[in-house]
């Protein structure tokens, strides 16, 4: 499969092929202020956050709204009430994937995922912006997500090695989604 990139910034860039994999170089990179904003949706599976969590996501979501329109979606934990882990799963990604537009570009967050620097995140966000696809960032439950899920994800990261509690998990992704929209803007946030 070939895919088509666009550099979201003024500079010199080119490709290598080296043991099948193709590697594209940048140079002196800086941002241009001409990204397009995409729609972004946070989904998460969780319950009630805590008034401290939810006062600092809130105050992350205002930055990020600055640069895209922000959804968020928040689905409840085991919906079937079932005791068995591989059933509240299954149930969650089902409303995880009806929460899903055919053309997002869903990126799963999971502790066996692949890390991405800041400025990758910020190189995703733009490349999301530059194809005209919103950005579904999507956060598990309790154990995780389902297979469907999984299989539905275009991106798998993983925001650490550690497991995450979801209101902690929110809370870097959104500084990390606006420290990628401060990368692509030129705002001096990023050091």
């Amino acid at each position: 499969m070939i895919t088509r990139l666009r550099a979201s910034c003024s500079t010199a860039c080119g490709f290598r092929a080296r043991a099948g994999r193709v590697q594209l170089w940048v140079l002196a990179a800086q941002p241009r202020g001409d990204v397009r904003a995409t729609k972004i949706k946070l989904i998460t599976v969780s319950k009630e956050n805590s008034k401290g969590a939810t006062l600092f996501a809130d105050e992350l979501l205002e930055k990020v709204q600055r640069y895209a329109p922000v959804q968020s979606i928040n689905i409840k934990p085991n919906p079937r009430n079932s005791p068995d882990p591989a059933l509240q799963r299954a149930a969650e990604g089902d409303k995880v994937l009806k929460a899903l537009d055919p053309r997002d570009l869903v990126v799963v967050l999971d502790e066996r995922g692949s890390e991405l620097l800041s400025e990758d995140l910020a190189k995703l966000v733009a490349a999301a912006g530059e194809e005209g696809r919103p950005i579904a960032f999507c956060i598990g439950g309790p154990y995780g997500h389902s297979d469907a899920v999984r299989g539905r994800a275009d991106r798998m990261i993983r925001l650490s090695a550690m497991v995450l509690n979801h209101q902690v998990a929110v809370v870097v992704l959104l500084e990390q989604v606006y420290r990628a929209w401060t990368i692509l803007r030129g705002v001096p946030y990023h050091h």
